[in-house]
């Protein structure tokens, strides 16, 4: 059943929930757990109540300039980044331009981002909640939390389902959110905000291996 809906979606590209039951002829409660099975596994975008397939694209394709340095030269960029070595260090420890550095950082901050927005994305559809809506740097920026992880979009996801957070849940977002504000107090940050938000929650109570390999993950 999953890889019949999965051809559809191939097949539909973009669609409405309204128009992949009728042409698959499954009623809403049998699709939606695939759809969010297939969105969970990165095959899927859901945004503003449509549907998109996610073609197969690798991360050196979409970013040429992981492409030009030998993957060892990455790899050890990796690493600094994960040990939150500074631009400028980095580019003396690997002979390299600190401009050529800092897109490459942000390329790992914008992979990070986009990996917490997909989870978020999925999250968000199968139990809608109310954003918290937080300013830094005279900028709205709007975080959810689920299962113990908070997320953050550049968007504001909303739906006429939208729940508020029980106690616990406020509870548990405002101790990480003040983890998060002590994090994000320096103006550096304010640049591509959003990315640098979402690389402070993903270090959360990691080690350098969790997070390493994690990102490696991601890269390749």
């Amino acid at each position: 059943m999953k890889e019949r809906i999965l051809r559809l979606c191939k097949r539909l590209n973009k669609f409405t929930l309204d128009e992949i039951i009728i042409i698959s002829e499954i009623g809403a409660d049998g699709l939606l757990p695939i759809l969010n099975t297939i969105i969970s596994e990165n095959k899927l975008l859901y945004k503003n109540g449509v549907y998109s397939y996610l073609k197969k694209q690798t991360v050196s394709d979409k970013y040429p300039i992981l492409k030009y340095y030998p993957k060892a030269t990455i790899d050890l960029v990796l690493k600094c980044f994960c040990e939150i070595i500074t631009t400028t260090k980095t580019s003396h420890i690997l002979s390299m331009g600190e401009d050529q550095v800092q897109k490459i950082y942000t390329i790992f901050r914008k992979i990070i981002y986009e990996q917490q927005k997909k989870l978020l994305d999925s999250n968000y559809f199968k139990n809608p909640q109310n954003a918290r809506r937080r300013m830094f740097f005279e900028k709205e920026v709007y975080l959810y939390i689920y299962n113990h992880q908070v997320f953050v979009s550049e968007t504001l996801l909303q739906s006429p389902d939208d729940k508020s957070l029980n106690t616990n849940n406020k509870a548990e977002f405002s101790k990480i959110y003040c983890y998060l504000a002590r994090k994000l107090t320096h103006n550096q940050n304010k640049h591509n905000l959003e990315y640098k938000i979402a690389e402070i929650l993903w270090r959360r109570n990691k080690k350098f291996d969790e997070l390493y390999l994690d990102l490696k993950r991601q890269v390749s």
